[in-house]
């Protein structure tokens, strides 16, 4: 996919650095994977990473793994570690975290009683991704009439009571459609759409302006414009973060492999990289402050 303003001015002008620092200071990252993770090579681990977020003047991270709850790392790592950043843990809805949907409920009960801020529903335990990996038999949230199955429900309301943030993670438009409508009637307004445009979900952009338009946040993530996720092109980006408005956009890094910089690197890099492509300050500002603040209670 090309970039299609690399040959545009404005790319090869100056860029003022005080609106980059002042943008990542005081900024959210709600998506880095830390080490160490029994499925994938890490260079840095929770500590490491909150450090540097600290040092960076951020806000907040959220911390992600799709084999073990992180509510207790974020508690310990922001206790003793960064006081001046506030650290958040999560639970993805997976086979080694959650035993898939039949004790989600109650797991994610448990890690909501000790500070955990974010769901995510199946990522690469997702049949909508493994299908695509040809990793596996995966979850799939929908019976055979295409409703909702009865667990989702109990994980909803848990999120209700606990004010937690739901994620899509990676399933079909279908069942993330079916989800969040469900959010919907029960009062849940915390929703996120993960990374859409990244080839793991495949969404169109009528389907993601159709979530934007029953409030769903759509995250943009930094990773998938590398190499190793698709090289993806940021104008597609800014394109979409118009569309849907940047009122109802997020951005995250995803980083946390051993070929990539680290989150809060990437998080100035990423800030950098939407304004160079015709995102206003006052966009960015919304994505990385705004938004994510409003989403975890800051």
């Amino acid at each position: 996919m090309s970039v299609r303003f690399k040959d545009e001015r404005k790319l090869l002008g100056r860029m003022d650095n005080g609106i980059i620092e002042d943008l990542l200071h005081g900024s959210i990252d709600m998506h880095i994977h830390p080490g160490p993770d029994p499925v994938a090579d890490r260079p840095c681990d929770s500590g490491t990473m909150a450090l540097e977020a600290q040092k960076a003047g951020m806000a907040g991270i959220v911390l992600k793994s799709v084999t073990y709850p992180t509510a207790s790392d974020a508690f310990i790592i922001q206790k003793h570690l960064t006081p001046d950043l506030r650290v958040f843990g999560a639970v993805v809805i997976a086979y080694a975290e959650t035993g898939g949907l039949a004790y989600a409920a109650d797991v994610i009960r448990k890690q909501a009683s000790i500070g955990a801020k974010v769901v995510w529903f199946p990522t690469f335990d997702a049949k909508w991704c493994t299908d695509y990996l040809h990793s596996g038999h995966g979850i799939y949230i929908l019976d055979r009439e295409g409703n909702l199955k009865p667990e989702i429900h109990d994980i909803l309301r848990v999120c209700l009571e606990y004010g937690l943030v739901v994620c899509s993670g990676h399933m079909s438009f279908v069942e993330t459609d079916k989800l969040f409508d469900a959010c919907n009637k029960m009062g849940i307004t915390k929703m996120v759409a993960t990374h859409p445009l990244a080839e793991l979900s495949r969404f169109t952009m009528d389907q993601i302006l159709e979530l934007a338009s029953k409030g769903v946040y759509i995250e943009h993530v930094y990773g998938t414009l590398m190499p190793r996720l698709g090289n993806m092109d940021p104008s597609d980006y800014v394109d979409c973060i118009h569309a849907v408005g940047a009122e109802r956009s997020i951005l995250g890094t995803d980083l946390g492999q051993v070929w990539d910089p680290t989150p809060a690197s990437g998080m100035r890099h990423f800030i950098a990289m939407m304004l160079q492509f015709g995102c206003t300050p006052k966009e960015v500002e919304w994505m990385v402050k705004i938004n994510p603040a409003s989403l975890l209670d800051i």
